[in-house]
């Protein structure tokens, strides 16, 4: 897989520092119901008593905290405790970053296919493709080629748009059958 951007490295802090703020929002008996670790339970406990920028920079260091543990775990609990939508948002982030790397690929194809002259066709090389297939076995590989060649040829978001569903649908399959499985 390709090196993360440094978009989607700000987006995944981000996301942790949301789960850390949910957390410091639960209850005492939430909060155990959480699987964390003591450091994390006791740097929570500290928030009590804090306010304005205190409470930030606590609040970080728990993010920071977090991002040393099972995060999509942690994520998982908070939806089940307080129906929190962060996990969502995770999926939601996953299938954009494939979207947009999956493009980019075939951009990169479509633009070296011009400077030696020959025609672009809907086979072009893509890591994020190989990445994405290798994540979702049951994406439909044809679907997704044939949507980010038109949305490369005609720049129209309605392929843009379709190329995210592909992936969307990929990543929810997956989310539920791990779920049921």
């Amino acid at each position: 897989m390709e090196r993360l951007s440094k978009s989607e490295i700000k987006r995944q802090h981000k996301q942790v520092e949301m789960a850390a703020r949910e957390i410091l929002a639960l209850n005492s008996g939430e909060l155990q119901r959480l699987d964390l670790d003591d450091e994390v339970i006791e740097a929570v406990q500290l928030t009590a008593s804090l306010k304005g920028g205190a409470l930030k920079r606590q609040t970080k260091y728990i993010a920071k905290l977090l991002k040393t543990g099972d995060v999509a775990q942690i994520l998982e609990q908070l939806k089940r405790i307080k129906g929190s939508k962060l996990q969502e948002n995770a999926f939601q982030h996953q299938a954009e970053y494939y979207r947009d790397a999956i493009i980019n690929d075939a951009l990169a194809a479509r633009e070296q296919c011009l400077v030696d002259g020959v025609e672009f066709d809907m086979d072009w090389a893509s890591e994020a493709l190989d990445a994405a297939v290798g994540e979702f076995p049951d994406l439909d590989v044809n679907e997704v080629r044939r949507s980010a060649y038109q949305y490369v040829k005609s720049r129209n978001k309605v392929h843009y748009r379709e190329l995210f569903r592909t992936m969307r649908a990929a990543v929810e399959r997956r989310k539920y059958s791990a779920s049921n499985g």
